[in-house]
């Protein structure tokens, strides 16, 4: 026999006249929402953690240049930082496991195993379609190059959507839409997306789908990466290559609406997919201060 837990509210008056033995009430949990004050101080977190990262938007164009035009640089870190990021990203080292914070629960718990899962995980993609940030800024120490990439990263800013003006082409004079991210994974590489036209407005929030978010772990499909000699990776969203992205986990709620994109990610232990969408989120609440909250 299957048996399904149903959460409901306080029981009425009329309830107390009914034969208790017939069902058991059980309180349920309020989704999780931080406090504003908690956000912004997340969110204050981050932008110190990557202060020293500089964006050079003065020769940019539009997406015209698919192998990039703008380029994300930060000052030298220690000979002994191989990863090629900032050492202001890197982990404390002392990362729980076993904890998540889900979307009905307002603090980071340990689950036993009879508790049930609450909201599962549905990724629409294989870790086989995804290219690490390091295969790239190894093929960077060869020379120059591009390529199409699928990646799977935690947004660390989002600015926009904008409009800037082209400069030049068929559409000179035109204003489009433009979207940019920097974005990071948990092994310390950090890169720069910019997204054009309708895929900004799209991932903007103009349209059915939520606005991408700082703290989003997001999987993106069919971009443009470029890279310079020993240089930054930039990534491109061009609607030309039909681009897509999959939020998998909002780690900073701002409404209960947010709640629905807050798998539990217990089955990590089980799933390659949602252990490294785990792992994106312990590294961004650890960087973010949001462990324990």
């Amino acid at each position: 026999m299957v048996h399904v837990r149903v959460f409901l509210g306080a029981p009425t008056t009329a309830d107390f006249d009914a034969d208790p033995n017939d069902f058991v009430w059980q309180p349920s949990l309020t989704p999780l929402t931080y406090l504003p004050a908690t956000l912004d101080a997340a969110s204050r977190r981050i932008s110190f953690l990557y202060q020293n990262v500089i964006f050079d938007d003065s020769d940019r164009d539009d997406d015209d240049h698919p192998d990039g035009s703008t380029f994300l640089t930060w000052l030298p870190t220690p000979a002994e930082n191989t990863t090629g990021a900032p050492s202001f990203l890197r982990p404390s080292g002392s990362l729980p496991r076993g904890t998540y914070e889900t979307q009905e629960t307002g603090s980071s718990i340990e689950y036993s195993d009879a508790s049930s899962i609450a909201r599962f995980p549905n990724f629409q993609f294989s870790l086989h379609k995804v290219t690490p940030l390091s295969s790239l800024y190894q093929a960077a120490k060869s020379g120059r190059g591009s390529r199409k990439v699928n990646v799977l990263l935690a947004a660390l800013e989002v600015q926009g959507p904008d409009s800037v003006r082209v400069k030049k082409g068929p559409d000179a004079g035109k204003e489009v839409s433009v979207l940019k991210l920097i974005l990071g994974d948990e092994q310390c590489f950090v890169c720069k997306l910019t997204a054009w036209r309708d895929t900004a407005e799209a991932w903007g929030g103009f349209g059915p789908s939520p606005a991408l978010k700082r703290g989003d772990i997001l999987y993106f499909e069919n971009l443009m990466a470029a890279w310079e000699t020993a240089g930054t990776v930039t990534l491109t969203a061009s609607p030309y290559n039909k681009p897509t992205t999959e939020i998998c986990y909002r780690t900073m709620p701002y409404t209960h609406e947010d709640n629905k994109l807050r798998p539990d990610l217990r089955l990590s232990q089980s799933d390659a997919v949602v252990s490294k969408v785990a792992a994106l989120v312990r590294w961004f609440e650890d960087m973010a201060g949001l462990l324990g909250v």
